[in-house]
């Protein structure tokens, strides 16, 4: 058919059909002919109009894209990355063969998804990106293209072309959008430091579209949209049901106020298993009348009106109450089948000082912690990284303040039933439920790869923080320590 059909990539890679294009590049079916086995491969396409300083850039882009997966490439909804290679002056990607639709594609087709299927997605997806996160890496385009659905139901998260890995050279591409208008979250239009907590919103604003039908700032071309995403509220949710609190809170315009992963996930299981998404209700009241578009300024950003649905949670601090009585407890026990030994938590005043993340570990706690001279790495006000000599080991922490006590305790809950799933994931992962730090603690522990990777996840109060150390260090130690020394810090501020 083609020349490319008869053409060996790197003498081992050949090209049989194209799958899908994109504004990045084209996808293709190939067959690998040392292996005998199917894969994609991820053609970037250079325009011809670059010069030589920009070709090396988009180069270095692809790279960039092998190298931020291939270091996720043991979960199991993130597409496997298995090679990159170099032909014709240009990078090729090998990944994993995926045969099914991305979730752009089954709406397109297919119509919105229910509200129960859309809120399975969400929770699988928002496991995918805390394992990036966890590992300093961001996706920074998460859209309905990029996820991918099996004929089995599997849910994968695909193309990491511009994602920013801690450690690398912050790269810029003249000209180009790094992303798509709709599904980018306002602070990366403003050009503003961004997070974990922009990912998070590019993916409500996916799941929006799930369950929706349509995108939730929908205009005639990319500058309005990008407008729309900057003053305007996103269009009345009118199929979301049980969604549509928490799509509103993932998609609120500041990040300061938008509800955490952990809340969210919590949400989602609850909706995902059929019931009401816990937490504490907000007492029922009519839903609130539609207000004029015009955007209501406060500080510079866009004060975003949540929907109301009666007896579900809404993530405002100023619409949720305030709880005086004990906070539930969970009674998940791990996957080993041991019992939680977390004692009964006790009323608890809340902490109101929220020191940010990069705070909670000073450079001498962190040198004694990763053995030698440390990088710190600011991600957002409540994540940081430390990375240590030659890049061997690095600390991430995640710290989020909640407004109560019954929402973190709803927070915790969510966040350890996903690391229970670890082993799983990973067959060689040891959990941990016995209380370390905090009022309550879960953890686990496993080598993959050539390193050891441990989690502590812990809260103290209305504070949950995921400590995540990868290197050379065996077992729960040095996790440990970090747990401990974050919490003292977070116990001093106050």
């Amino acid at each position: 058919m083609g020349i490319r059909e008869v053409t060996l990539l790197a003498e081992r890679y050949r090209l049989i059909s194209p799958i899908g294009q994109g504004g990045m590049g084209t996808v293709w079916h190939a067959m690998d002919e040392l292996l005998r086995q199917e894969v994609a491969i991820k053609e970037v396409l250079l325009p011809p109009d670059l010069g030589e300083a920009q070709l090396v850039e988009m180069r270095e882009r692809t790279l960039r894209e092998a190298r931020a997966a291939a270091r996720l490439r043991s979960h199991p909804s993130i597409v496997t990355v298995h090679d990159v290679v170099l032909d014709g002056g240009r990078p090729w990607i090998i990944m994993e063969l995926v045969r099914g639709q991305s979730l752009d594609k089954i709406v397109r087709t297919s119509g919105p998804l229910p509200p129960q299927r859309v809120a399975e997605i969400g929770l699988t997806m928002l496991d995918a990106l805390n394992a990036a996160h966890s590992m300093g890496i961001l996706h920074r385009d998460v859209k309905p293209g990029n996820v991918l659905i099996t004929g089995q139901g599997r849910v994968l998260l695909t193309d990491f072309g511009i994602a920013t890995v801690a450690g690398d050279v912050a790269l810029t591409q003249t000209g180009l959008l790094s992303g798509s208008p709709g599904y980018m979250a306002p602070e990366r239009l403003r050009g503003e430091p961004d997070g974990p907590l922009a990912d998070l919103w590019s993916l409500g604003a996916t799941l929006y579209t799930a369950v929706e039908g349509t995108t939730a700032f929908h205009r005639e071309n990319p500058a309005a949209i990008m407008a729309a995403v900057l003053m305007h509220e996103p269009h009345p949710m009118r199929l979301a049901g049980p969604l549509a609190p928490v799509l509103a809170a993932i998609l609120a315009k500041d990040p300061a106020r938008r509800c955490p992963p952990g809340y969210a996930a919590a949400q989602f299981q609850a909706i995902a298993g059929g019931g009401i998404p816990t937490g504490p209700t907000v007492p029922s009241q009519p839903a609130p009348r539609r207000r004029s578009p015009a955007p209501l300024i406060v500080g510079g950003v866009l004060a975003v009106t949540l929907l109301t649905v009666t007896g579900v949670v809404l993530w405002r601090g100023d619409l949720i109450p305030s709880f005086a009585d004990t906070p539930r407890t969970s009674s998940s026990t791990a996957s080993t089948g041991e019992p939680s030994s977390e004692p009964t938590a006790q009323a608890t005043p809340l902490l109101r000082a929220d020191p940010e993340a990069c705070d909670l570990l000073t450079p001498a706690q962190a040198r004694v912690l990763l053995g030698g001279a440390v990088k710190r790495q600011f991600q957002t006000h409540g994540s940081c990284m430390w990375t240590g000599p030659n890049n061997t080991a690095f600390i991430n922490l995640q710290k989020t303040q909640f407004t109560t006590l019954e929402i973190t305790q709803s927070a915790y809950d969510g966040i350890r039933a996903n690391m229970e799933d670890e082993p799983k994931r990973s067959p060689a992962t040891r959990l941990r439920a016995a209380r370390t730090v905090g009022d309550a603690t879960y953890s686990w522990t496993r080598q993959a790869d050539g390193y050891h990777q441990t989690t502590v996840m812990f809260k103290t109060a209305n504070v949950t923080a995921s400590l995540y150390y990868s290197g050379p260090r065996r077992g729960f130690g040095t996790a440990d320590r970090a747990a401990k020394l974050v919490n003292a810090a977070i116990l001093a501020a106050h």
